[in-house]
């Protein structure tokens, strides 16, 4: 049986079932490793096969000289290896993985209620009539809608601007599908 390969094995000589020689990969200035802000951007996460070798390119970002930039591309690189890795491991399907993206975005921006996410690409193409779907899905987030309205306009407005209060109570007053 051969060896499993990762993504950066054939760089740095890493033996990748052989805890032992999982290496921290250093990217300081020293190394000549140093990667820009559009090289970060670029790079592709791996996908780690032993936790060793998450733990030692997780290390690897955390461990390098970072500017406003590449502290953005360091986060999500190790996030991406990390989510890579425990995607691999439970063996999920690709919509298990479209679930489970969509719920680190909620969780990560503190998203309580429905969203969606556009992709401007689809513009491209007449199939995606974007505007129609932005009407579906306000059609279908109504309820939630006149409901967080009801509970905004149940607490102290006197600090909300008539005009939010207004539209509050507009959005309160739809009639409900249930």
């Amino acid at each position: 049986m051969s060896e499993p390969s990762l993504p950066f094995s054939n760089i740095f000589g890493i033996k990748p079932m052989d805890p032992k020689n999982v290496v921290c990969i250093d990217t300081t200035a020293e190394s000549g490793l140093m990667k820009t802000e559009a090289e970060m951007r670029d790079e592709k996460a791996p996908t780690p096969e032993i936790v060793e070798q998450l733990a030692a390119y997780v290390k690897g970002l955390v461990d390098r000289d970072h500017d406003y930039g590449t502290c953005v591309y360091a986060m999500s690189l190790a996030a991406t290896a990390a989510f890579n890795f425990v995607a691999s491991k439970l063996g999920v399907t690709e919509f298990q993985a479209s679930c489970a993206d969509l719920d680190i975005l909620r969780r990560l921006r503190h998203l309580d209620g429905p969203f969606m996410l556009i992709k401007g690409e689809d513009m491209l193409y007449p199939q995606y009539d974007l505007p129609e779907k932005l009407r579906e899905a306000m059609s279908e987030w109504r309820d939630w809608v006149a409901g967080e309205a009801r509970k905004r306009l149940a607490d102290n407005t006197s600090f909300v601007h008539p005009a939010v209060v207004a539209h509050w109570e507009r959005l309160a007053a739809q009639e409900t599908k249930t």
